[in-house]
């Protein structure tokens, strides 16, 4: 059985190194993701991509879409990112899941190219805190040696492998 969120104990740690360097426009396009830890927005979903545009005055544009295992239905949503510092993000989505308020979208690392491996934290009053790590990928089905790099970035930082679940990228379009 898979977790719906990874909880920790206490606040989120904001001492998380993201990419020095970060640049949106070669960041920009589309990314798929390989692996993550559990998240409840996308629950029983798979082909599961992102969409990311440069709008300017550091704001991106953010288009995510993943297919339901159950139905087979896509389901999209929309939002734009805003850069707070190199390689912070702050998203907020339209519509119903705005009612969450702007989530972390802090970009570890990348190589633009190949891989990008993303984290994101909430924070419950202190108490309790859910932590969410993404390895995106620009190609659907990426080399093992990509997918290498990205796993050694993630434990670099301190981070469990353990917690990561591979998306279902089969029968997509």
């Amino acid at each position: 059985m898979v977790s719906p969120q990874t909880i920790s104990k206490g606040s989120c740690s904001k001492s998380v190194e993201t990419k020095a360097d970060f640049d949106v426009d070669r960041y920009s396009g589309r990314w798929y993701e390989y692996e993550k830890y559990p998240f409840i927005f996308e629950f029983g979903g798979k082909c599961i991509y992102a969409d990311y545009h440069n709008l300017g005055n550091n704001e991106v544009s953010v288009f995510n879409s993943q297919k339901s295992k159950l139905t087979g239905l896509d389901s999209r949503i929309k939002g734009v990112a805003n850069v707070i510092s190199p390689g912070k993000l702050q998203v907020r989505f339209d519509g119903f899941a705005a009612l969450a308020g702007p989530g972390d979208y802090w970009v570890l690392g990348t190589d633009y190219e190949n891989y990008a491996v993303v984290y994101s934290c909430t924070d419950f009053l202190g108490i309790v805190n859910t932590k969410v790590i993404w390895i995106l990928t620009r190609q659907r089905f990426p080399g093992d040696d990509i997918v290498s790099e990205a796993r050694d970035l993630i434990s670099s930082n301190g981070f469990s492998l353990t917690n990561l679940v591979r998306t279902d990228q089969s029968q997509c379009e």
